[in-house]
């Protein structure tokens, strides 16, 4: 029983056996070198194309996913490997070669395959993969209905149909090229022509370069570096999405962009010192992004709010044992991300670690920060030996890619600090911010200190208590992100701070109350201050509630308790301006910490709430290298 590509490209990369590769030569070869020929129009240079195209299949055997189509895996590395071909034998012979190009477009012949062949390849490449995947396997290979299905995934029907639509945007393309073939012509034509033979000896010659790592002459040395060049450029424009998508809701419309860019001159791919492989597969800017894998998908959206996703692949031959899988504690690695100028992002890989999907092993960085006037962004991936204390940090890896955020350049102006709002009878006052950044901190990973001194006044009295609670920063480059004090905006824009001050402490009594937790699953509503207050308890967390029709007020979380008194520690959650998520507590017994504890009882406040803007430029302290 033949065993399929893949099976045996597995096998290859597994193993570096010479029987597998053999085999998969013989049985593409005649279509690569038909292919090449066509394109080239030369016997010897179809057949160095040949060779380089398998050495690249043999190099990039390891990175196929399970989900290739070989023959179009084939064709296409073909297609990149002649236009190198071309565009070297232009440079070396351009007269020779325009006179050559010349007088074949000036040909008359009237046969189907003589004015095919010389756009044929031209066309193909203008289609879809799946289109050009469904010819390739049909009219190239001769491959029939049920091997075509198994190969596209699809069943047998819906790839009968595929070829006809495919044939038929074939057709159009040849069209404008001066070819006006009937679709049923283009197909005898291709079927009886497209794949040749390939010249005696050169299979044998091709599976010892390629399996066994022969001596190669220059001239397909050369083709294979130029190709494996085109191939990494055709894999960053393929990522070159722009969709624009229309949300209607009642009478509001959303419009959610989302970009996908990468460009060329990029740095995609790099070796680690063991031996494995880092790519950054794909980049997401915009405020929707969306990469999948194996009918699965992992998205992240926030309307309104622009955002970068890196997607970075691992390849190893031990990925699930590998360091970036399994690091030695969490956050041992740590992307940063900078540009030509300004300060340096430290970002950490979403869930600490790189993950299995169906594709492979991924690893992601989001965040809403990048220095959006830089022409490039590099993406330095570090490792940090201990995490007590985190750093110095070793770069194994570095990336670049074309920055796919701009500036927007928005037309603040900073207020001279200390700047002071007033607001019925009570003054905000913000002192100067400083972002102060360090090579490592010994605690985290992050390498930001931002500093935003602020001061409440009620009538000429100090209110102690009170603190901007929630604040939604940017700056006007365009960033926007939830304050924190370890992750910076540019400094080198004006920032605007929209902040909501409450009190911290010191709750007034009559605005403050506990009550014992209801039964799971069924939800009690007390009241504060003519305020409803919605309260559930589910045996491990406890959730509070109120309307969102009073700006002037917010809810607040203040403890959980049981009726020994036990001390309990504040929980993990969520919360906001109008509810808050608290749970997994824990019983503090002098040094120790009692898992799993059940409180019985939950107090809360409902206090003061008022929003302020301020318009600030931060000042910028780098801490240098000891």
């Amino acid at each position: 029983m033949m065993r399929d590509d893949m099976t045996l490209v597995r096998e290859f990369a597994a193993t570096q056996s010479e029987p597998a590769f053999a085999a998969l030569v013989a049985r593409h070869l005649p279509l690569v070198h038909s292919a090449a020929r066509r394109q080239v129009g030369d016997d010897h240079l179809a057949g160095e194309i040949a060779q380089a195209v398998f050495l690249i299949l043999a190099r990039k055997a390891a990175t196929l996913g399970p989900k290739t189509i070989l023959a179009a895996w084939l064709y296409r590395t073909t297609r990149y490997t002649a236009a190198d071909a071309l565009k070297t034998r232009r440079r070396r012979a351009a007269r020779e070669q325009e006179a050559y190009m010349q007088s074949s477009l000036n040909q008359t012949d009237t046969d189907a395959w003589t004015q095919l062949a010389p756009v044929l390849d031209e066309a193909l490449n203008e289609l879809g993969e799946t289109d050009r995947a469904a010819l390739v396997l049909r009219y190239f290979e001769n491959q029939s209905a049920g091997e075509m299905a198994a190969a596209l995934r699809m069943k047998e029907d819906a790839v009968q149909k595929r070829v006809t639509r495919a044939l038929e945007k074939l057709r159009a393309r040849l069209v404008k090229r001066g070819v006006t073939l009937t679709a049923t012509v283009i197909a005898g034509a291709v079927a009886a022509n497209s794949v040749q033979a390939a010249p005696v000896g050169l299979a044998i010659k091709v599976s010892v370069i390629a399996a066994k790592g022969a001596a190669v002459a220059t001239s397909i040395t050369t083709l294979v570096k130029g190709t494996l060049k085109i191939m990494a450029w055709a894999k960053a424009q393929t990522a070159i999405v722009v969709g624009v998508v229309v949300l209607a809701a009642g009478m509001s419309t959303t419009v959610v962009t989302e970009k996908i860019i990468m460009k060329a001159n990029s740095v995609l791919e790099q070796k680690l010192d063991d031996g494995s492989l880092l790519v950054l597969n794909r980049v997401s800017f915009g405020d929707k992004s969306e990469f999948g894998y194996g009918g699965k998908n992992k998205s992240w959206s926030s309307p309104g709010r622009e955002s970068l996703v890196a997607e970075f692949s691992l390849v190893s031959k031990d990925a699930p044992n590998h360091p970036l899988v399994k690091p030695a504690f969490y956050r041992q690695f740590r992307c940063v991300i900078r540009g030509e100028q300004g300060i340096e992002y430290a970002e950490e890989f979403i869930q600490g670690s790189f993950h299995k999907d169906s594709g492979g092993y991924f690893g992601y960085v989001h965040t809403g920060v990048v220095p959006r006037d830089s022409r490039w962004l590099w993406f330095r991936i570090e490792k940090s030996a201990t995490n007590n204390p985190y750093g110095p940090w070793q770069t194994i890896a570095e990336f670049k890619i074309a920055n796919p955020a701009r500036p927007h350049n928005l037309g603040w102006l900073a207020s001279p600090t200390p700047v002071t709002n007033t607001i019925d009878g009570m003054n905000f006052v913000l002192g100067q911010i400083t972002v102060e950044t360090k090579p490592f901190t010994p605690r985290d990973i992050w390498n930001h200190v931002v500093m935003v001194p602020t001061e409440v006044w009620d009538h000429g009295v100090l209110l102690t208590n009170w603190a901007p609670t929630y604040v939604q920063a940017a700056d006007a480059s365009g960033n926007q992100s939830y304050f924190q004090k370890h992750r910076s905006l540019d400094p080198r824009y004006v920032w605007k701070l929209d902040m909501d001050f409450e009190p911290e402490s010191n709750f007034s009594a009559e605005n403050m109350v506990t009550i014992e937790l209801p039964e799971t699953s069924s939800p009690i509503t007390t009241n504060i201050s003519d305020v409803p207050v919605v309260i559930s308890w589910d045996g491990n967390y406890v959730e509070a509630n109120i309307p969102t029709n009073h700006s002037n007020l917010a809810l607040k979380f203040v403890r959980v308790g049981n009726d020994q008194d036990d001390n309990f520690t504040e929980g993990s959650g969520s919360w906001g301006k109008y509810l808050f998520r608290k749970g997994n507590f824990m019983i503090r017994k002098g040094n120790n910490l009692e898992m799993n504890a059940k409180p019985t009882k939950v107090t809360f406040a409902i206090v003061p709430n008022v929003h302020t803007t301020f318009y600030t430029q931060p000042k910028l302290i780098v801490e240098t290298v000891k």
